[in-house]
């Protein structure tokens, strides 16, 4: 029985984290973290990483910029500029919004296309964004912001969760650019450029579905 809950409770961490796979490979290696508060994600990244480490600072002041994965949770520029900067060549920064803390903080991209814009704007290139529905700690799925195909099918495997009208309006919401507005949980992730010039394709397309 012991061994039942502890494989639940590992699955579940491992859920918390799907994300990963839209990154060339799922193992997230040396991880920081600054702004993090969640949790769930805390402990999904401790049980899934080689090293996690938090800042002490909202700089990262503390922290060498070595990092194979940052993550970072509704942050505002300052933390997004900072994030970039642990970063070591070929590393992947994640970010995750959530429309209802997205502009609380100063300084905070409002939507989650202006947090992808900021993460260009530091010099991460394979920048792409991706709408978690219908949420983070119960994400059945996972799909691009921009691909009207892929949200009409991700979505429609999603729990609705209330969100009736948003499912229904996602597709046209997406092909004008506009889901990302209206999207209740939202992630955007980008490489640091490799100093040798190598690189790896960001995979396009993950819909994580939950048995």
């Amino acid at each position: 029985a012991l061994q039942t809950v502890a494989r639940e409770a590992s699955l579940q961490a491992s859920r918390r984290i799907d994300w990963r796979f839209l990154l060339p490979t799922p193992d997230l290696g040396r991880v920081a973290c600054i702004g993090v508060t969640d949790a769930d994600l805390l402990e999904s990244l401790e049980l899934f990483s080689a090293a996690l480490k938090l800042a002490d600072s909202a700089r990262g002041e503390d922290l060498d910029a070595s990092y194979d994965t940052v993550v970072l949770r509704n942050p505002p520029r300052e933390v997004i500029e900072a994030g970039s900067r642990l970063l070591r060549p070929g590393g992947w920064l994640y970010l995750e919004v959530e429309s209802s803390n997205s502009s609380n903080a100063p300084g905070a991209p409002r939507s989650i296309r202006g947090c992808a814009r900021e993460l260009r704007r530091f010099g991460l290139v394979d920048v792409s964004s991706y709408a978690h529905w219908p949420d983070f700690a119960s994400c059945r799925a996972i799909v691009p912001l921009d691909e009207v195909s892929a949200v009409r099918h991700g979505l429609a495997r999603g729990s609705t969760n209330g969100g009736w009208l948003l499912t229904r309006l996602a597709p046209v919401l997406a092909a004008t650019r506009q889901l990302g507005l209206f999207v209740p949980c939202a992630s955007a992730i980008g490489r640091r450029p490799d100093q040798g010039g190598k690189k790896p394709g960001v995979r396009s397309f993950r819909a994580a579905r939950r048995g």
